[in-house]
């Protein structure tokens, strides 16, 4: 278990609201829990990411494997250790491979979907620069989402990057299978 670099304490274990505790207890990562105790600090602010975070990652019309792939997608800009290592099990029930989560950001993804393809490209580009979003990026979406799923796409992308905060305040994960 870590505490960051400093830049914003994580709250002592035994200072966590009990709600937040029992979530704490109840989570095996070690960094995962440190973002949980850096994330007490809010208490209030944190369950309500949590809540949104819950229902965007859960109840969309993406599916488990092209959310998962996005959320990996934009922890890939954001480099957070945190983030990269986990993996949610409904994805992985619906066919997300190690070898498809390696290709994301590569030239020339064989495992991904052209679906996945043009909704990791998007999340990638709009996490790092959203400039370079061009007309094909936008068409390639149109082809395979409707508005209401591009729409979710963006938002989830955004909340993702929660990822950059974490990075600055220095949390780790001690075992990243990418």
């Amino acid at each position: 278990m870590g505490e960051g670099n400093g830049f914003v304490p994580l709250v002592a274990v035994d200072d966590l609201p009990p709600d937040l505790r029992a979530q704490w207890e109840a989570t095996s990562r070690p960094g995962l829990q440190d973002f949980q105790r850096l994330m007490a600090n809010a208490p209030d602010f944190f369950r309500s990411f949590s809540e949104l975070n819950g229902k965007l990652r859960a109840d969309n019309h993406l599916g488990p494997r092209t959310t998962e792939l996005v959320r990996l997608a934009v922890a890939r800009t954001t480099r957070c250790q945190v983030c990269m290592a986990g993996r949610s099990p409904s994805a992985v029930e619906a066919g997300l491979t190690e070898e498809m989560v390696a290709e994301i950001g590569g030239d020339a993804p064989s495992h991904l979907t052209p679906a996945e393809q043009a909704a990791v490209n998007f999340a990638s580009k709009l996490a790092t620069d959203h400039l370079t979003i061009s007309e094909a990026d936008k068409a390639a979406l149109r082809r395979h989402f409707d508005a209401e799923q591009v729409i979710e796409l963006a938002l989830f992308s955004v909340l993702c990057l929660v990822g950059r905060f974490t990075m600055l305040v220095g949390l780790e994960e001690g075992s990243c299978p990418v």
